[in-house]
Formats: structure tokens, sequence, C-alpha cells
């Protein structure tokens, strides 16, 4: 912890020096916590020409000097505001040489109302709004943020599979959550990437259904499960659709017909785009892939959403596949894969991998859990 965090302090001041900018207020506690290893929240981080300080408040004071010792801090008592001590960092030589003409401030997550108390207390400042710069910076991993993604990926497996062995029949979508929720827990998992969707049956024709608590496993043909574990601060992300054992009895054969020919199509485009994931292709590329295949078994009105998007320290994380995306794809990039299609009254399928982009093509970061499980 301290080099990895100030190189990345480092790669945002050489953005500041090419656009001109003496300082760089950041405000989104992702981005806090990149740049300097701080793990907790209500802080922000002043990047001035001449060196670094959290600005925070007396709860973390301890917590800063055990995580992020090589970074200055400034620490607010009952009654001083933020901008206070904003103020006399900007003002200390050994943070900003001079007072800032152009500083950086995150606009998309400063609100209107901190952005009007920011320019009434230094007019002095031109307050430039930026979109992005640490989140590029984030979008390529260090080998250690690979591990831990790779870890979290390992925990959302466990978690998964613990639950599909002790699931009962009596089980609703609510049940499943929580009970996969704590399973990935007591697996190693810190948190959950993102509250996990359960869906049986028509509901799983929603991609981003909210489980219910009415309708029982046993009487379900078919079950979507939306998933992750957050370890160390980096996240998995992973969908899974199959058969309960209702579906699969001979009673619901022409269900399962349906099931098997869906789901072969959105694997199809699921393997496809994988196989033309490397450096240098476009990402829009690898959308219009899965895309065609989909449109061309005639679903293509029901896939509606992106290929996939970029995790790490959030489920979504920079970057993504989608129609719009012309980014080239990078060593290094963590993204999910994820075709679905979704049929209202029906049902939905969707296959969801990590997939990492390596010097010459890809690896998949959760093979260990085949795509039919």
């Amino acid at each position: 912890m301290g080099d990895r965090e100030r190189a990345r302090r480092e790669g945002l001041r050489r953005v500041m020096e090419r656009d001109g900018l003496d300082g760089y207020l950041i405000v989104d506690p992702v981005n806090v916590s990149y740049l300097t290893g701080f793990n907790g929240d209500d802080s922000f981080l002043w990047i001035g020409d001449a060196g670094t300080i959290l600005l925070s408040d007396t709860r973390f004071e301890e917590q800063i000097k055990e995580e992020c010792p090589d970074v200055g801090a400034a620490i607010r008592s009952s009654g001083q505001s933020t901008l206070g001590l904003l103020r006399a960092a900007i003002t200390d030589t050994a943070y900003s040489s001079r007072i800032p003409k152009k500083a950086g401030f995150e606009a998309s997550t400063a609100t209107v109302a901190f952005y009007n108390s920011l320019i009434g207390e230094f007019p002095e400042i031109e307050f430039i709004a930026r979109d992005k710069d640490v989140e590029r910076l984030r979008e390529i991993k260090d080998e250690g943020e690979v591990a831990a993604i790779r870890k979290a990926i390992e925990i959302s497996i466990d978690g998964y599979r613990a639950l599909k062995a002790s699931a009962t029949g009596e089980a609703t979508e609510v049940d499943l959550r929580d009970e996969l929720e704590y399973l990935m827990r007591k697996s190693g998992g810190d948190d959950v990437s993102f509250p996990s969707i359960v869906a049986y049956d028509a509901r799983a024709a929603l991609p981003h259904a909210i489980p219910s608590r009415g309708g029982a496993l046993k009487d379900a043909n078919m079950v979507l499960i939306d998933w992750g574990a957050k370890r160390d601060g980096y996240v998995g992300d992973l969908t899974r659709s199959f058969l309960t054992e209702k579906g699969r009895s001979s009673g619901s054969a022409e269900y399962r017909r349906k099931f098997d020919e869906v789901f072969r199509i959105v694997l199809e485009a699921h393997d496809a785009a994988i196989a033309a994931i490397k450096p240098g292709v476009r990402c829009d590329a690898i959308d219009r892939i899965a895309r065609d295949a989909i449109r061309a078994a005639g679903y293509g009105d029901y896939f509606g959403h992106g290929l996939g998007h970029g995790i790490g320290r959030v489920v979504h994380d920079f970057g993504g596949f989608s129609p719009s995306a012309s980014a080239e794809l990078r060593r290094n990039m963590i993204l999910t894969v994820e075709p679905g299609i979704y049929l209202p009254g029906w049902g939905g399928i969707r296959i969801e991998d990590d997939v990492l982009v390596t010097e010459t093509g890809c690896e998949v970061l959760s093979s260990r859990l085949p795509d039919d499980e």
C-alpha cells in the first residue's frame, strides 16, 4: 500500500499538467480511496501542484494514519467546514505553491449546491468541471487489482454453488437472495457487489428484477440469478439462468424446448463475443458480434441493454461494450460479457462472465463456473 496509490496520483498529475490545471478536488469516495488507500467516507482529497492532502474529520483521524500515512491530512473539528479545510490546504505551500488559477473538480459527483458553495468560497479560482479523469485511470487494472477481482469472483462462485446445493423448494426469490448473500459473506466476501437479482419464470424477463416474496422455487420452471461478491474493495459480477427440477420434468417438455433454444442463442452470442476480445478491438465491434448473432436468430428486439461493462471497485466501472462504445480494448481491462434475451410473459435468459483482456487475447476469469451450471 502506498507505492501504487502514489503512482495513480502521478497519473492524475500528468492529466492536470496536460490540461493546465493547478489543482484538483476529488469528492467521489471511490476515487479518494483509489488515489490514497483510505477507506472511510465523507472526505475530500486536494491534489495541488506541490502535494496531496485528505480533508476529513475526527472519526477517521487514526484510520488515515493507518491506511495512508504518506498522505497529508487536515482534520476538521465540530463546527468547522470542509471548505474551510480546503482554504487552508490551498494556501499551504506544502500542497499548493501558489493560489491555483484553474482547478478541476468531479462534476459527475458534486452537487449543484456544492459547486455554488465552492465558487462562492473561492472566487479567485476558476473551477473546471471534469468528467471521469480518475475513472479512466481505474479502467486499467494493476496486478494487485486483477488478483483481488479473481478472489471476488471465486467467492461469488463458492456462494452460488452452496446456494444451489442447499436451496429448498419452498424458497421464494427473496429467500434465495438473502441466503446467497449470506453464503458469499460466509465464503469470505466483505460485502455484496450490488443487491442480488433472483427472478423466477416470467419475472426473469425484467433484466433488473427486484426479488419477490411471492412464488416458490418448486413451482418455477426456470431461475435467473445475477450476483457478485466484494472482497478487498473489488467486485465480481456473474449471471446464470437454469431450469429447475420442475422445468426439467417430462411435464414441461415444451417449456424445456423453448428454454434450450433461447439458451443456445444467448450462449452462442456470448461465446462469439468473448472469442473476439483482444487489445486494439473497438468495444462497439464486440457488442455488434453478440447483437448480430441474437438478431440473426430472430430475437434482436429482445436484447435491449449493452453487452457488458467494466468492473473493478464498483460493479459498473468505467468502460464497456455497447453500440456507441468507440473506445479500443487495452490490456488489463476487466469487463463483463452478458448477452440476454427477455421475452415478456415467458422469462429471460442472461449469461454473464467476467473477462480480462490479456496481451494477445483474453481470459475468462469466471471460467471455473460452466455457463450451464
